[in-house]
């Protein structure tokens, strides 16, 4: 299920991940949403992970 989200155009310009094609980027929770299923960290998150 994909939403609409109002914050789009500005996440894709503050975006890390460098997979533009994918139908999840600039839609954060979308995207963590679907790590979350696939036990990973996005891209924004992986220097938190780190740590």
């Amino acid at each position: 299920m994909t939403i609409k989200c109002v914050n789009k155009e500005k996440n894709e310009q503050d975006c890390p991940c460098v997979k533009t094609n994918c139908t999840n980027h600039g839609m954060c929770c979308e995207c963590v949403a679907h790590h979350r299923k696939i036990k990973t960290y996005p891209a924004c998150l992986r220097d938190i992970d780190k740590k």
